[in-house]
């Protein structure tokens, strides 16, 4: 009976010694960063949400222009069920159709184009970050709507401001 019980004790400390003799804190950490207070503190942020806004604006204006050249023809149409009205109509539909997608996917690419160089300038100034702090194993955005509702991380944001050379 000593014998088991002396042999259990030995695997005990055996399996689970470990543990309580190595476990330490990690080093590696997780932080967070608002990138939503970055890009709004870069300046060329507003110059890319005004040009953004500028072919917006352009995009809707022809949008509108068509909406309304429909909208006389509907009512044409409504008077006289001319079946080349009718034609006209579907046709100003669809290209109004084709339109609304090409003027998205060209505000999408716009964005993406004018916003990459502010991404960039984002990550380097994160990486700079941590590389003075090589605890750091990885980075959360915790901006508002980014997904991550709780991290009890440090928060970097305001030293990437810092490198970034913004208040």
């Amino acid at each position: 009976m000593k014998k088991n019980t002396i042999f259990y004790f030995i695997l005990f400390l055996f399996l689970f010694g470990n543990h309580f003799l190595y476990s330490r804190e990690c080093p590696n950490k997780i932080v967070c960063l608002n990138s939503t207070a970055l890009i709004e503190k870069i300046t060329e942020f507003s110059v890319v949400q005004k040009e953004l806004n500028r072919i917006s604006k352009v995009h809707e204006t022809i949008l509108d222009k068509l909406a309304k050249e429909f909208h006389i023809k509907a009512e044409k149409f409504k008077k006289n069920r001319n079946p080349v009205l009718k034609k006209e109509l579907v046709f100003l539909q669809a290209r109004a159709h084709a339109y609304q997608k090409t003027a998205s996917d060209d505000l999408t690419k716009k964005q993406n184009e004018l916003l990459n160089p502010i991404y960039k300038k984002i990550e380097k100034a994160i990486y700079k970050v941590i590389d003075k702090d090589k605890n750091i194993m990885r980075v959360d955005d915790c901006s508002p709507g980014k997904g991550i509702l709780v991290n009890k991380g440090e928060d970097i944001t305001e030293d990437v401001k810092k490198e970034l050379g913004l208040k």
